[in-house]
């Protein structure tokens, strides 16, 4: 009973999902993940060497142990399989065997990327719903439905609605004196809900007149499928990261190749802009001045360096344009609730140097440990970096051993890519596409928490599972069947 080419499916299943499912991408690689521990047992083997499993297998013991003493393990305890998500990394280094194997998965990956932006792009332009973009105070809609001005009104009695006069024509097609059910979402991301509201009260709300106005309702923020906008970009950066050192590495000669690269790296990056998400913006200018680097031709590298250089100031100006509020300070509350939520972390991880506070205890113990953000802000989130995050919940040895394995898998990156250059130009590129990715992810994780997030935590790993994998199959002549 073979079962590589079952569980390359679900690997591969894994590529597809991963822009847009949480749920489907994590069945996948447990699938696959159970298959081959299957196979282990049916062919009495036993797994492959891989590098930097010393620090990988370090942080997850001292996270448990930081679980073990946290205030309330049962929360942390549930953020743990956060944390084991580097055994996505070990199901691809164990089970991928041939670089068309990789060249199949890298090809999926975008394909699928680029439909979640289009997916976008239909967002944008057929809508998600009718906007409320005007209505009188204390009318009916507001008084007694609860539906607000910039409200997107989705569903009425289980029919979708996209236009005003679909809205219109759904309201007005039921009986005098019904009781409209009417589905909604407000806010970014979207938070769904439902009220009801009499056929009289909706019409008595102006409807069809300048009273209540109403327009095409698409995302404030573009957030795909994967339910939140900064995963979305974070997800379209590390995807985008590897489009662009395909780009610059596809053959001369392959023309169809280029030009399908750009246009996907083009409609990734777009999408991106959708997001207003600084920080991911800033993290694929790094990857992709990482890329140039290394695969750009030295005629053509100066070009290179000054598109990323114009990426970077039109993202930034775009950012601004759009969000319109201030780069720093109270002007802008995202900024304002990162710089306050990193003063008062110096002073937990001073009080709690060793084994930090434990994980997601924060929700519970905000107003005892005077976390001023949540109080100012309303909001229960995150201290918005990865390295902060994980001493202040794990300690500062367990921000050490993640240090070692991000150096040590940098390290590791540079020397397989100069081994790859001399073995296989497709290697090469996608050795140098993950380099860029992870760069990416370390400078977004400058501002946001990635390793929070099951999406962004399973990519990383991913595309580490594709670099060991390759460093494995440099050693082996039949397994470098892809130039």
């Amino acid at each position: 009973m073979c079962l590589d080419p079952v569980i390359f499916f679900f690997l591969s299943l894994f590529v597809v999902l991963w822009p847009h499912s949480i749920k489907g991408s994590q069945h996948a690689w447990q699938i696959a993940f159970v298959l081959w521990l299957l196979k282990l047992v049916l062919e009495r083997k036993r797994p492959l060497g891989q590098p930097l499993t010393a620090p990988l297998l370090a942080y997850v013991v001292l996270s448990g142990i930081s679980t073990v003493f946290s205030p309330d393990p049962y929360l942390s305890w549930d953020r743990m399989k956060v944390v084991c998500l580097v055994l996505v990394g070990i199901v691809f280094t164990q089970n991928l065997t041939r670089l068309s194997q990789v060249r199949t998965l890298i090809f999926l990956l975008i394909v699928s990327a680029v439909a979640a932006a289009a997916f976008t792009a239909w967002q944008y332009t057929y809508g998600v719903g009718v906007r409320v973009a005007y209505l009188l105070p204390n009318s009916p809609l507001e008084r007694d439905a609860y539906i607000h001005r910039d409200y997107i009104i989705t569903r009425i009695d289980g029919h979708d609605v996209h236009t005003p006069v679909q809205l219109e024509q759904a309201v007005r097609q039921n009986l005098a004196g019904s009781m409209l059910y009417v589905d909604y979402v407000r806010g970014f991301p979207f938070h769904r809900h439902q009220t009801v509201i009499s056929r009289e009260g909706f019409i008595a709300s102006g409807l069809g007149t300048p009273k209540l106005q109403l327009k095409r309702g698409h995302p404030f923020r573009a957030q795909g499928t994967v339910g939140h906008y900064v995963v979305f970009a974070a997800m379209l950066m590390q995807t985008s990261c590897m489009a662009w050192a395909m780009l610059l590495s596809a053959p001369a000669r392959r023309a169809g190749l280029r030009v399908f690269l750009a246009l996907a790296f083009v409609a990734l990056v777009v999408a991106m802009f959708a997001t207003e998400t600084r920080a991911a913006l800033g993290g694929l200018a790094a990857g992709c001045l990482v890329a140039v680097l290394m695969l750009a031709e030295e005629r053509f590298r100066l070009w290179a360096i000054l598109s990323v250089v114009l990426l970077a100031i039109g993202a930034g100006l775009w950012v601004h344009h759009t969000r319109g509020k201030g780069w720093t300070g109270v002007q802008d509350p995202g900024t304002h609730f990162r710089t306050l939520m990193w003063e008062d972390a110096l002073r937990l991880i001073w009080q709690h140097p060793w084994v930090g506070v434990g994980m997601e205890t924060i929700r519970n113990h905000w107003m005892e440990w005077d976390l001023r953000a949540f109080t100012l802000y309303h909001d229960q989130s995150h201290f918005h970096s990865d390295t902060i995050q994980i001493a202040v919940e794990r300690g500062l040895p367990t921000l050490a051993v993640w240090v070692w394995f991000i150096v040590g898998y940098v390290v590791f990156l540079l020397r397989l890519a100069i081994r790859a250059r001399h073995r296989s130009h497709f290697a090469f590129g996608v050795v140098t596409g993950v380099l860029a990715s992870s760069v990416a992810f370390l400078v977004l994780g400058l501002l946001h928490y990635n390793l929070g997030e099951e999406t962004l935590v399973m990519g990383l790993f991913f595309f580490y599972g594709l670099a060991v994998a390759i460093d494995r199959m440099l050693d082996d002549p039949n397994a470098v069947d892809v130039a």
